[in-house]
């Protein structure tokens, strides 16, 4: 039956320790949502390890003190588990209800101090269990080993019952599901003397507070992550990428990579702000990009300053990127030169170099521009 036992725990930590490993995988920012539900997992993994080694270590006089301290180790990492998760229950709950009192774990931290002083009672005097002949045997107190933690369980099943929207279930059958699970547990262990603290049965339970709440948790972060990191790449006024966005498209490029680079600056902003007003400037602004945008699809355009446009054509022959540079600025003539232009084509490897002579080629057609148009360039 030990061997049984050792196997079941065995899979039951390998399957822990692969969904602690996805937790760690997820972005910082998705990682703080999970902290307090990686340590009930770390908790329930080593419970595991020590449930394991003292079935191994059954029937070894010689290591009867070591397996007195693993049984009481295991007892106490239990109290660990329900503590920790009391926390859990109640950080969760606080996202969602900023006047959520978190008296409730505390509460579930003293019924576990109090339970790990009985437990530590009575391993020293032998009543909760001793080692005899190097074997586990239950002594007169074993049968109130699950009092204060089945307490515990029953306070939590309230709160789910109470507060089960705040934990992401939406559902009366998912809450149905995370209290049978651990219920199981409780009776499997009773019902089989030879399960001493049945942490496959927590795993199970962890397994499905994964499934159900601590998946959409992480995937809402995750969610959150993409939002945030959208928002800090965009142009608020164009939907174009901003400078942020422009900076991180030229660290992707790989030096053997061939590269159209397209420089562009609106003409004469400041004399339709200062004319027209400012609404009338952006919607400059707007046209600008997309017409950078539309007349060059293949290409990423990105706003870097108030009236400046770079438009990036990645993996481009040369040929075909000519041709096209043709047809931006027949398309830009026809739309009263309302902007200046100036492209490169190159490689990867001396991005810096190609945008710097897009970038002055610009400022060439901006200064023709101006003398052919006649109109004053501070304006």
């Amino acid at each position: 039956m030990s061997t049984v036992l050792t196997a079941t725990d065995l899979v039951a930590s390998l399957f822990i320790f692969t969904i602690l490993m996805g937790l760690y995988r997820v972005p910082r920012e998705a990682l703080k949502s999970t902290r307090l539900f990686r340590n009930c997992l770390w908790f329930c993994l080593v419970g595991l390890i020590v449930e394991t080694v003292t079935y191994t270590l059954d029937g070894q006089k010689e290591l009867s003190t070591v397996l007195l301290l693993l049984n009481y180790l295991g007892f106490v990492l239990i109290d660990l588990i329900v503590c920790v998760y009391g926390f859990y229950m109640c950080a969760l709950i606080a996202e969602r209800e900023q006047n959520f009192s978190r008296r409730f774990a505390f509460m579930i931290t003293f019924l576990c101090v109090l339970d790990v002083c009985f437990i530590t009672i009575g391993t020293i005097t032998g009543r909760l269990f001793s080692i005899q002949g190097g074997y586990f045997t239950k002594g007169p107190w074993y049968g109130y080993i699950d009092l204060i933690s089945g307490l515990c369980f029953f306070l939590m099943v309230i709160l789910y019952a109470t507060k089960y929207k705040y934990f992401w279930v939406r559902s009366y059958l998912f809450l149905v599901l995370i209290v049978i699970v651990p219920t199981f547990a409780i009776i499997i262990r009773n019902m089989d003397s030879a399960i001493k603290f049945n942490f496959v049965g927590t795993a199970v339970s962890m397994n499905v507070v994964y499934v159900v709440i601590q998946s959409r948790i992480i995937l809402d972060a995750l969610v959150d992550v993409r939002i945030n990191k959208e928002i800090s790449v965009k142009d608020a006024l164009t939907g174009l990428m901003n400078r942020r966005g422009y900076l991180e498209i030229l660290d992707g490029i790989s030096e053997d990579e061939t590269v159209g680079i397209v420089f562009s600056d609106v003409n004469s902003l400041k004399e339709v702000n200062d004319t027209q007003g400012h609404a009338a400037g952006d919607k400059l602004i707007i046209r600008a990009a997309n017409l950078l945008s539309e007349t060059v699809p293949e290409g990423t355009t990105c706003r870097i300053s108030g009236d400046e446009f770079v438009c990036i054509v990645r993996n481009v022959d040369k040929t075909s990127f000519d041709q096209q540079m043709e047809k931006l600025r027949k398309v830009i003539m026809d739309n009263d030169w309302f902007t200046s232009i100036g492209y490169e084509f190159g490689e990867g490897g001396n991005i810096k170099e190609v945008i710097k002579v897009a970038e002055n080629k610009m400022y060439d057609d901006k200064e023709r521009y101006y003398l052919q148009t006649g109109k004053d360039r501070r304006r």
